[in-house]
């Protein structure tokens, strides 16, 4: 199963870059789901841009019995920042899709993104993806997130899913504090790694969860590997 998005800007000294969020596993661990007999191989891609930048994302099912991966393509998170996100879903896609949704909203509003301190945002917002699933509210959506979504086409399983398209800051969601979990919940038994990267001016701040990474690269070249 594999996900990629680029992300071209003309920023960081006039050089132009590419932002490349990757991440391609082949699992041999039955424990982490079921394998198709043969891979599906089908390709969906879309692009954006704005006055600033470009985008481009493309996500491929693979072995996999249903698709496992989401994105959020934000390029105007707000009128000075863009946000993307890549989400690889481990045991399922439930959570993948709950980070897709919810993950950049918490960011947005943190007050530490509102004093300019995007690092610190991300971190916390990271770990808020934690707290908000184990309340009721979180058990609610995960259950919308999950395999309901079959009941409509199994094409939709060969999709990577994101939020959509004009979902921003005037749209984010007033999550109330839950101090853990208020029911029978434990939790959901997937998980997801995470790459996120947000432009805002000159400035890329990257932050990730598990094993996904990003690179940034000039004319088809490592230019800069971010750790």
């Amino acid at each position: 199963m594999c996900s990629f998005l680029f992300c071209r800007s003309n920023i960081l000294n006039g050089v132009v870059s590419y932002l490349i969020s990757y991440f391609c596993f082949l699992l041999v661990m039955t424990e982490m789901g079921i394998y198709l007999s043969s891979p599906k191989t089908e390709k969906f891609s879309e692009d954006g841009e704005n006055g600033k930048l470009r985008y481009g994302l493309s996500s491929m099912q693979g072995w996999r019995a249903t698709m496992e991966d989401a994105h959020a393509a934000l390029p105007d998170l707000d009128t000075s920042t863009s946000f993307f996100g890549v989400y690889d879903g481990h045991g399922g896609k439930v959570v993948a899709k709950f980070c897709a949704k919810f993950l950049h909203q918490q960011v947005l509003k943190h007050e530490a993104y509102i004093a300019g301190d995007i690092g610190s945002s991300l971190q916390k917002s990271f770990f808020r993806m934690d707290e908000m699933m184990r309340g009721q509210r979180g058990w609610r959506e995960l259950a919308v997130l999950g395999d309901k979504i079959n009941k409509f086409s199994g094409m939709i399983e060969g999709l990577i899913w994101s939020p959509r398209a004009g979902e921003n800051s005037e749209q984010h969601n007033d999550w109330a504090f839950e101090e853990g979990p208020h029911s029978d919940f434990s939790g959901p038994t997937s998980g997801c790694t995470a790459c996120v990267a947000v432009i805002r001016d000159k400035h890329i701040v990257v932050a990730n969860a598990g094993d996904s990474r990003c690179v940034i690269s000039r004319k088809g070249q490592v230019f800069f590997p971010v750790n």
